[in-house]
């Protein structure tokens, strides 16, 4: 994306739109290659022409799971898992030749909703190294319909009070999956976000008990989705996955590429809440979003320190750094 000086951090949906009109210039280049050069099926190679051909021709973006997919078969390929790599090729063939949707959509990661093949996809492509998104199940028919109506709301009051990143977040996430743990006694997870299911976010349903909880999620999520868009031309940080540094949302030490993800997405969630706040929201709830503002204050300047003394950034990456330092240099904890 561009990086004009001091503006990376807040919402721009030109340079997002004209990124992700790269990234799925990309992702047909890699389907296209996977599908008929490394796949050696010469008698699926018709199937998979015309699958391409109706996904990319039109002017609608790739559904998430379609980038799930493709994933599935990069990771195999990469791995030399050939029947791995055989059975998501044809996984993607199963797939309904699906594109995103216009307007929000809200549904259960579930095989009734989304079909076997994009929901075994979807749930793979989200599974996170922590064990938090490895459980997960759909909520239940009424829980399902709250959440569809707090998140429906919140994307109204974000259009209301925020509009320029009501926009962002159109581009960055139109689609929502809703889920829960398995096992109810575990903590469990808020949302999660992955560039395997670009286009998504995922929603725990028993979290999201009041608008302002929403609307920070719904910034969270995001945020990581917007960052991962910088990463597409640039590693942004240098640090080795195998380095572990003090978190303050983790119990155990994590990569700085986590901690830096966490930092910016702080800073995004409180310049957002500082603007909804700014433009007139008000009452009980407004309340609850200055507290939560103040607590992702806080994260961030804890990982800010962890950046600041360990983090080796390319350019690009201090440049994101600077930017987010710059936003919540008057931001008071």
């Amino acid at each position: 994306m561009e990086t004009q000086f001091g503006t990376t951090l807040l919402p721009n949906a030109d340079d997002v739109r004209e990124t992700i009109t790269r990234l799925i210039d990309r992702l047909e280049t890699s389907l296209r290659h996977l599908l008929l050069e490394v796949w050696d099926s010469p008698e699926d190679n018709a199937r998979a022409e015309e699958k391409l051909k109706r996904i990319f021709s039109g002017q609608g973006h790739p559904d998430s799971c379609i980038y799930a997919a493709h994933d599935a078969m990069l990771n195999a390929a990469l791995s030399q898992d050939e029947p791995g790599f055989e059975r998501a090729c044809l996984e993607f063939l199963q797939l309904p030749d699906q594109v995103q949707a216009s307007g929000l959509r809200v549904r259960g990661l579930s095989e009734k909703e989304l079909g076997p093949t994009a929901c075994d996809l979807l749930r793979r492509a989200y599974c996170d190294d922590a064990g938090l998104t490895a459980d997960l199940r759909a909520p239940g028919v009424e829980g399902t319909k709250q959440a569809v109506a707090k998140i429906n709301l919140a994307r109204e009051m974000l259009q209301t009070y925020a509009p320029d990143w009501a926009r962002e977040f159109d581009l960055l996430a139109p689609q929502i999956y809703l889920a829960v743990n398995e096992d109810p006694t575990k903590n469990g997870f808020g949302g999660a976000t992955v560039f395997a299911a670009f286009g998504s976010i995922l929603v725990n349903s028993d979290k999201i008990d009041r608008l302002p909880t929403v609307l920070m999620t719904l910034v969270h999520e995001s945020s990581h989705a917007k960052l991962f868009l910088y990463h597409l031309d640039d590693p942004v940080l240098l640090n080795k996955d195998t380095e572990r540094y003090t978190s303050p949302l983790r119990s155990s030490p994590r990569p700085m590429e986590g901690i830096f993800h966490a930092a910016w997405v702080s800073a995004r969630m409180v310049q957002s809440a500082t603007c909804i706040l700014d433009n007139g929201f008000c009452g009980p709830d407004a309340e609850e979003l200055r507290r939560q503002s103040t607590q992702a204050a806080i994260i961030y300047q804890d990982c800010a320190t962890e950046i600041q003394q360990h983090a080796r950034m390319t350019p690009l990456g201090r440049q994101l750094f600077d930017d987010a330092q710059r936003a919540m240099s008057d931001v008071r904890c």
